[in-house]
């Protein structure tokens, strides 16, 4: 990702930054770019799951399985 960029590939970091800032709500986002923010933004698990209207143990989950595809089933939002 380049310095300074508003894109990630296909996501929208303006727009992802806002959920997280709270000026959008997180229904905006779409499956994977929750999954994009658990895994590419700072905080705790307890924190961005708050943020992105999923548990804790979700965005755990997300931050560990990296290999870059969503798990599908639980309560993944």
């Amino acid at each position: 990702m380049q310095p300074y960029a508003t894109t990630d590939g296909r996501f929208d970091l303006v727009k992802l930054r806002r959920v997280v800032e709270g000026t959008l709500p997180h229904a905006e986002l779409s499956r994977e770019e929750k999954v994009y923010v658990a895994r590419h933004f700072g905080g705790s698990a307890r924190g961005v799951g708050r943020v992105l209207g999923v548990t804790e143990k979700t965005v755990t989950r997300w931050r560990e399985n990296g290999d870059g595809v969503p798990e599908q089933g639980g309560d993944d939002a």
